[in-house]
């Protein structure tokens, strides 16, 4: 097998051990409840964006690498607090065991119910409504706070790939044949 079929094999290994990632937060509860597979989506972009890093940051010369480490670094910190912070503001775990999303307007019937904390209600004001999102919040609203938290999500996920990316990047793939020694 040449080199860079070696290569492309540890880059595939590489990214198969990152795309892991979002499935092992997805028993933890901490991916974005919507969409549904976001764990699968997740899993794709990170080998997308792991084989672009590879295919980019394996030539790339060391400054450039570091500069790649430093945003992938950047993006990680951003995109994890920006999805935490999204994450605790907008997602509710409901008595079922399943996560409701709020949203960031209500709708004019809960709005004349619970004008003084809308768009913020409580547990149980979403009592009230049964849980259903639709009912307290509009679509646009609750469409544009799924939007967010995905986007926050990849964000921290392609910070992610690009700084372990630029790192295994720059690691030698092959060794280089050792002069050999003439015979005594």
């Amino acid at each position: 097998m040449d080199d860079y079929f070696k290569d492309i094999v540890k880059i595939l290994a590489f990214a198969a051990g990152i795309a892991a990632l979002p499935l092992m937060l997805a028993f933890a509860k901490l991916q974005p409840p919507w969409p549904p597979a976001i764990e699968y989506v997740s899993a794709a972009f990170i080998l997308m964006a792991a084989l672009v890093m590879w295919e980019w940051g394996r030539g790339a010369r060391r400054v450039v690498r570091r500069r790649l480490m430093i945003a992938g670094l950047l993006l990680t910190i951003i995109g994890a607090a920006a999805y935490l912070a999204l994450y605790s503001m907008f997602v509710v775990p409901m008595p079922s065991g399943d996560r409701l999303i709020k949203g960031l307007a209500c709708t004019s019937n809960a709005l004349r119910v619970f004008a003084d904390s809308c768009p913020f209600l409580t547990a149980n004001q979403m009592e009230t409504a049964e849980f259903n999102p639709e009912t307290l919040w509009t679509l646009p609203s609750i469409l544009q706070v799924r939007m967010m938290l995905v986007a926050a999500w990849l964000c921290f996920t392609a910070g992610l790939v690009a700084f372990v990316g630029a790192v295994v990047a720059g690691r030698p793939t092959s060794r280089p044949a050792s002069p050999s020694k003439p015979a005594v």
